[in-house]
């Protein structure tokens, strides 16, 4: 037996050891960011013609009304639809609009006026093709699961 030990000794320099040793960046990342990181690896890998979005993570773009976050979900121009996750900011309010196709609303979080009503999480509106819609607004702020025709709210979505 052989002892090969002695190859696989390196030696160090002492000042760029010292040296890197201070160059590394000290911040430990939150628990939550090696959290989320280890679940992400331990997931398998999706099947063919699946995507998963996480609301948490990027993608969000500016809506025109300020206070709305809009992330595209799903876009199938072939059967007139694309699913958008809304993010409301509290005091929000959405201007009177006219619905040239279906649209369905379901509240995730927070709360939503229309209709003269309030809605809360798991409350749902739907809203016929060629409806006026009043103003909404929301006081706390909301978040929702918006299906609309892909041309009233996103002209520029690829089929």
């Amino acid at each position: 037996m052989t002892d090969d030990s002695a190859q696989d000794t390196v030696d160090f320099d002492p000042e760029l050891t010292l040296a890197l040793a201070m160059a590394a960046d000290r911040r430990v990342p939150p628990a939550h960011v090696k959290e989320r990181l280890m679940a992400r690896l331990a997931e398998p890998p999706l099947p063919a013609g699946f995507s998963v979005h996480r609301g948490h993570e990027g993608g969000w773009l500016p809506h025109p009304v300020p206070g709305i976050r809009i992330k595209l979900l799903a876009s199938n121009r072939a059967a007139g639809y694309v699913a958008l996750l809304l993010d409301v900011a509290p005091g929000t309010r959405f201007p009177a609009h006219y619905h040239s196709g279906a649209e369905e609303c379901l509240v995730l979080a927070g709360s939503l006026f229309t209709c003269g009503r309030r809605l809360a999480a798991g409350d749902f509106v739907h809203a016929d093709a060629e409806t006026d819609h009043d103003e909404l607004w929301s006081e706390e702020g909301c978040r929702v699961l918006l299906v609309v025709p892909p041309e009233d709210y996103m002209p520029d979505t690829p089929a």
